[in-house]
């Protein structure tokens, strides 16, 4: 009996001697990859700014928004950046030429994100951009090599979501480095952990699945921490801001939703179940009971994870897949998370055995960031939810494996 169940225990497993995907393509693939992002991101700066080409801006464009809602805080009060026409008129004058819609990049975050950027806004806006950039990289990139083995380290740093909000210019590069470096240290230093999970509230909607996962976990120092982490946030952004600021955020968020519901949004570059069922039908009710049913199950899957014992790093790649797939608004930058959740997946199964099928699957949710950008708008259908929901199956099939002992278990 037992000889049969070892023999049907290695049947899960692919022979790692023979798979294509070896070791020595791996690191090819990813030193392809580096060489690509250096001719790509070069050249667009050749032509946006030695050349200056009409029409070519600089990588990071969305970086405009942060800067220019740091200087408005600063010189006309922490309401300022929620009126259109003041940010409008700042950002242009940062960004000559600038048209994106209908020319001004709205400022969507809650005040307590003006606490981030406000340094920002004594800076030049160049300087300011390259503060933002290089600090961003240094931060996740960071987070990837507490999480990953050595030997991995060039294969995170080559993860093209990286690329994405390099070139778009946005914020996830923080906030995934500040999930990716509570989750390492979540064992060791709760505390910290907590602390760090509580930065990340500034985009709520990425913060949701944490607080479920440490109250199933009891792990209630960090909760404690992260909880008062963003109250503290709240309160100093209250007595600095005043209520002002609070009461715009709350009708910029309304207006976002709505943006939203009736497609006026990117659609093609919004990884959420809601933007590919609205590509597919149209309408608001059926995206919204679809993406609320795939919610539940991505909130079920972090309770099973959490409540009970099973390896750390499935329990990491659960909270930070299904933290992806709960919120209807998310974009394509926002995928620096799934670099985490790779990043314990991924070692886990070179530690204790890869599944059939498995490295192809994390290679396809490696390439899933450029998805978006390359071919979102032109197949007419939004394929990234996906690729999340496969990232959370992935983790929860192995967590079931380990728990009926088809598996082994590591730290």
């Amino acid at each position: 009996m037992e000889a049969a169940q070892a023999t049907t225990g290695r049947s899960l497993y692919a022979a790692a001697d023979t798979h294509w995907l070896d070791g020595e393509r791996f690191r090819l693939y990813t030193k392809v990859a580096l060489l690509c992002y250096v001719l790509y991101f070069g050249g667009w700066t050749l032509r946006a700014c030695v050349l200056k080409v009409p029409g070519v801006f600089a990588p990071g464009a969305d970086f405009v928004v942060f800067w220019s809602a740091a200087r408005l805080a600063l010189t006309q009060g922490a309401a300022a950046p929620y009126d259109h026409d003041l940010l409008r008129q700042m950002e242009l004058a940062a960004v000559p030429g600038l048209a994106i819609g209908d020319g001004v990049l709205p400022w969507l975050y809650p005040p307590t994100y003006l606490l981030y950027v406000l340094p920002l806004g004594l800076l030049s806006y160049g300087m300011a951009t390259v503060v933002f950039f290089s600090g961003g990289a240094c931060w996740y990139g960071w987070a990837l090599c507490r999480t990953l083995p050595r030997n991995a380290w060039l294969a995170g740093l080559a993860f093209p979501g990286i690329a994405v909000v390099l070139a778009t210019g946005q914020n996830a590069l923080w906030l995934a480095g500040c999930a990716g470096l509570a989750l390492a240290c979540l064992r060791t230093r709760p505390l910290l952990a907590g602390m760090l999970l509580g930065l990340v509230t500034v985009k709520p909607h990425l913060a949701l699945m944490f607080p479920v996962a440490l109250l199933c976990a009891r792990a209630w120092p960090a909760l404690g921490a992260m909880i008062a982490t963003a109250m503290a946030l709240a309160s100093v952004s209250l007595l600095a801001f005043g209520i002002e600021p609070f009461t715009a955020f709350l009708g910029n968020a309304t207006v976002a939703r709505e943006a939203v519901e009736q497609g006026a949004a990117l659609l093609p570059r919004m990884p959420t179940v809601f933007a590919a069922v609205k590509m597919l039908s149209g309408g608001v009710m059926l995206p919204y009971v679809v993406h609320g049913t795939v919610a539940a199950a991505a909130l079920a899957a972090v309770v099973y994870a959490w409540s009970r014992p099973c390896s750390y790093a499935l329990r990491a790649a659960v909270v930070i897949s299904a933290g992806l797939l709960v919120s209807p608004y998310l974009y394509d930058y926002d995928l620096a998370f799934l670099g985490l959740a790779i990043a314990w997946l991924g070692p886990h199964a070179w530690r204790n055995g890869w599944l059939r099928g498995e490295r192809e699957l994390l290679l396809l949710l490696w390439l899933l960031p450029l998805c978006g950008l390359v071919v979102g708008a032109r197949i007419g259908i939004q394929p990234m939810p996906l690729g999340l929901i496969a990232a959370l199956a992935l983790a929860v099939w192995r967590i079931r494996l380990e728990r009926t002992g088809k598996a082994s278990r590591d730290a």
